[in-house]
């Protein structure tokens, strides 16, 4: 059996810097966690590429393509929310219709968040999304907290590791795999 192949997208880059609070850019943060996804998914067995893996901006479409081309089995993007109402907060996962393993993987990782503190919002359809719409694969795209909300920056900073595991571990026990955490691999 072939390897599994895993395309991980952290969401914006470049001259899109996604939301922004202060200093903060949505773009720094998604890639932090998707670096560390990919960290924990390689040392799972998994064969991992990434749409970036430095401040580069690809429209969403060509992510898309990225994807495609490489023929991964599957796509996790990651982004940051953002709202005018500082006291939005919370994880949600995206997908782009109802059905399939798309939701069944949206539905474990989603689990995870609200285990490990942020509040549940659930998994959500938007068929307009193109990294959702245009790749070929079963295709998620994790909200992990607001920008806009401080809780949950700390949380994302304080938990990084935590939730690059919850990602891992709710994608691989969706597609049936035994994830194992780093710290266990590594023997520590």
């Amino acid at each position: 059996m072939s390897k599994i192949t895993v395309c991980l997208d952290p969401g914006h880059g470049g001259k899109d810097p996604g939301a922004v609070k202060g200093k903060r850019y949505e773009k720094d943060d998604a890639l932090r966690l998707v670096l560390r996804v990919g960290k924990v998914l390689k040392a799972n067995g998994l064969n991992v590429i990434y749409t970036r893996t430095t401040d580069r901006y690809d429209s969403p479409s060509e992510k898309a393509q990225i994807a495609n081309k490489n023929k991964a089995n599957y796509f996790i993007s990651i982004h940051r929310n953002s709202a005018g109402n500082r006291t939005a907060n919370g994880a949600e996962v995206l997908v782009c219709a109802t059905g399939g393993m798309r939701v069944e993987i949206a539905k474990s990782i989603q689990k995870l968040f609200a285990k490990h503190g942020f509040a549940d919002r659930g998994v959500k359809v938007n068929p307009k999304l193109t990294v959702l719409k245009d790749t070929t694969m079963p295709a998620v795209l994790c909200e992990v907290g607001f920008i806009s909300n401080d809780r949950d920056n700390k949380m994302f900073d304080d938990k990084l590791i935590k939730y690059g595991d919850c990602i891992a571990k709710g994608f691989m026990d969706a597609a049936g795999l035994k994830f194992r955490s780093l710290p266990s691999i590594l023997g520590k």
